[in-house]
Parts: structure tokens; sequence; C-alpha cells
């Protein structure tokens, strides 16, 4: 049976009308269900939304403090090994490793007899130069004495002389007169030749007197020079005398060194001989130490502190020492005592060192523990949160927390400082008095109501 195209055309516009109006009611419908509730519409009209329960914090007022905390060994203060200066036999030893000593106290003793007989032979020389000196100063004032005595004998020569002097010119006066008197032919010649031998006897006289001065003279420079000789002598004789001190003082002081005291007051760590074995000295190829003597009242302890602290260590910033090994007993220590000034290339680091006390001798050497380096002290005008009461940052130093103003949530931008990865500081836009938003129960955000589930104190620092 055919069909004709203009019924076909007709049914085929009452499907398509029918489809419309079918999916016209189901969209009407749809649009219907999506409507919003209004307010008191629905079955939860009336019923308040729950506040989020949120645990707050009190900032800690207070910036952060700049520390470095490093491994620290512990050394004694001071320490020697104690070699011998002489070879010889160990005769006495009264310690052994852990014997506590006194500064002073005689360890041991080594025999060593030739020594002691050169310290008696030295001796015996210095007492003979000594002897010498002694002799030698006669000598000087036996001719001190005859030079003395030559000098009177020059002035006794002298005196002679001027006597011998005027004897001769009475003669001379006399055979003057005398030879006048034989021109009258007053006398016979026989005199006048008499007065001229008489006369001729007085010069010589006192050609002898003058003389004996020269003789004396000579005699008094001749006891002068033996003066000069004697004290020469006397010199040479105080010279000898020096050097044999000094050779019986080295004799005594090699003769000490037979015996070793302690250097200070400690502990024997280290004995290295026995009784009757031989010493050889440290110069003569003895590399091994008699004993080791360490101090123990007063310990050091090493750290190596990285090169970004380094510019901020100085001699007194605080320092910490905490000894796993004692069971992490705290010693508090008397700061930097010391410092390199100086980094090692190889390991960027500067040796720093730190006295403590040990009177109770706690500390040994070798012992390791944690040092903290207190290198700055935090802003008094910051305060500082937990690192996780942070919420955003942006930049460097910019942030923001959230805090509960009265039953609502509000974010603060603040300006944050140091962060230590325990808390964080915190230079602007907050206070001590603030609450600030450790945890909630939920989402929150500006506006959120909340209830505090209890006002909390400030967190512990590090």
């Amino acid at each position: 049976m055919s069909v004709q195209p203009s019924s076909l055309f007709r049914r085929s516009r009452l499907v398509l009308l029918a489809l419309a109006a079918a999916g016209g009611g189901a969209g009407v419908w749809f649009a219907t269900r999506a409507k919003p509730l209004s307010a008191g519409e629905g079955p939860t009209a009336g019923v308040a939304k729950p506040a989020v329960t949120v645990e707050v914090i009190h900032p800690r007022a207070g910036g952060i403090d700049r520390v470095c905390v490093q491994p620290g060994t512990v050394e004694p203060f001071q320490s020697a090994d104690l070699y011998s200066k002489v070879s010889g036999f160990l005769a006495e030893q009264t310690v052994n490793i852990g014997s506590r000593v006194q500064k002073g106290d005689v360890l041991a003793r080594i025999a060593v007899p030739e020594q002691e007989k050169q310290v008696e032979r030295d001796r015996a020389r210095l007492n003979a130069a000594e002897a010498k000196v002694r002799q030698v100063e006669a000598h000087v004032l036996a001719a001190e004495s005859e030079a003395k005595s030559a000098d009177a004998s020059v002035a006794l020569a002298k005196s002679m002389v001027r006597a011998k002097g005027s004897y001769r010119q009475y003669r001379e006066k006399q055979l003057t007169r005398y030879k006048d008197l034989a021109k009258q032919q007053a006398i016979e010649p026989r005199v006048v030749d008499e007065q001229e031998d008489f006369f001729l006897s007085a010069q010589e006289a006192e050609n002898e007197a003058k003389e004996s001065v020269n003789a004396a003279t000579e005699r008094a420079a001749t006891a002068r020079a033996k003066i000069t000789q004697a004290k020469a002598d006397l010199e040479q004789a105080k010279a000898e005398v020096g050097v044999a001190q000094a050779e019986l003082g080295r004799a005594e002081v090699l003769l000490n060194y037979t015996t070793i005291r302690s250097p200070y007051t400690g502990v024997v760590t280290r004995r290295s001989f026995q009784v009757g074995d031989f010493i050889r000295s440290a110069d003569q190829g003895g590399a091994i130490p008699l004993l080791s003597v360490e101090r123990t009242d007063l310990m050091t302890v090493v750290v190596q502190v990285p090169d970004r602290d380094v510019p901020l260590v100085n001699t007194g910033d605080p320092a910490v020492l905490v000894i796993d090994a004692l069971g992490g007993q705290v010693f508090d220590t008397r700061g930097v005592s010391r410092c390199a000034e100086s980094e090692d290339t190889a390991t960027r680091t500067m040796r720093t060192e730190i006295d403590v006390p040990n009177p109770d001798g706690r500390l040994r050497r070798g012992m390791y523990g944690r040092v903290t380096l207190k290198l700055q002290t935090g802003a008094a005008s910051a305060v500082r949160v937990p690192t996780a009461a942070v919420v955003s940052r942006s930049g460097t130093n910019h942030g923001a927390v959230r805090v509960v103003r009265g039953d609502h949530v509000a974010t603060l931008p603040v300006t944050l400082g140091a962060d230590n990865g325990v808390e964080i500081e915190v230079a602007a836009g907050l206070s001590a008095a603030d609450q600030v938003v450790l945890r909630a129960s939920g989402a929150v955000e500006d506006g959120t109501a909340v209830a505090v589930a209890g006002a909390a104190g400030p967190v512990a620092g590090h």
C-alpha cells in the first residue's frame, strides 16, 4: 500500500510537537526542583550552623635568639707528656694510671750514678776556684801594701835629697870662705884642700840621694804594676768561679731531671715503663713518655663553628654543654673562652674553646656532647609563635596568622623574622595579648564563628 507524501509530512509534524511538549514539561520540573530554598524553607529551617572549635596560644614575648648548636669534644685544660732528660734506670715510680696527684709531687726517680759524681766534681772545682779568688785577693792586698811602702820610700828619698842638698850648699859656702882666706894668706893651703874634700863629699852624697829617689820611684811603679796584675788575676779567678758555678748548676739541673715531678694537680693517664727499665733521654732518641698527666679541675670543650656563624662568635658568648654519656647532664660554662680568629680552609670551620669547671671530675678527656652557643639575643620588641601558626608567607618577611576576635576568626598580616623550625619571630603586627589560632576542628577563614577550646599559654621555645 502506498503512502502519500503529504500525509507522511503531517505525521512527522505531530510526533515532533509531542516530543517538544514532553521536553518542556521536564524542563519546567527540573527548574522547579533546582530552585534554592529561601530562609525558613526546607527541613533544616531554624537550625544554627555549629561553631568551629579552635585551639589558640598567646605569643611569647621577645625575639628568637641566634644560636649555634654543634658537637663539642672534651679535652683537659692542661696535659703533659713527661720525658726523661737523662738516660738511666727507673729506680722508683710511686704512681700508676688513674693516680691523683698534686702539683710538685714526686712521680718517679731515675738512677744515674755518674751524674751524681759529676755534681761532686763540679762542686769541688767551684770550691777550688773560690779558694783561688781568696788567694788572689790576698795578693792584691800585698801589692797595695808594697806600693804604699814604695811611695813612702820615694818620699823619704826626696827628703834625703833636700837634706843632702842643704849640706852640699853649706860645704860650698865654707869652701868659698876658706879660699878667700887662703888668697889673703890667712890660712894654709892644706886647709882649703880639706874643705874642698868636704864639699865634694857632700856633693856626692846629694847625688846619691837623688839616685835613691829614682830607685824608690821605680820600686813604687813596680808595686803599682803588681797591683794591676793582681787585680787582673782576681778578675780571672772570679770568672773561673762563674764557670765552675755554671758547670755545677748544669750538673745539678741534669741531676734534678732524674726526679720526675707533677707539673700540676690532676691525674696520671699513662704509664709506659716499670721499675728497673732502662729509660732513654728524649734528646737521645727516647720517643715514649715516661708518664702523662692531665689537669682535671678545669676542662676545655672544643667546638668547630661553621662558616655562617663565624662572624658572630665572640669571647664571652654564653655557652651550654650537654653530655649524653652523663645522662644528658647540663654544664654551665664560663662562655666562649677563646676562638682561633681563623678558619680551617679544609673544613671551613673555626676552632672555638670553652672552659668548663670540673670539680667533681665527671668530665673526662674524649667525651663529647652538644654545645649551644648563644650568638645574638632576639629583639625585645618582637614576639614569637609556633611556625605552624603562620598560614601564609610572601616575599622574604611577610606572612599572615589567624587570631580570634570575639567569637570570630580574623587574619592579620605580620612581619616575620628568624625561624628556627619550631618557632618563628614576628617583628610587627602581633602582640603578646593576641589569641593566635594554632589548630582548628574544621576549615576556618575570616569571619568564621569559632569556639575556643582553651586558651593555651606560650609554647615552649627551642
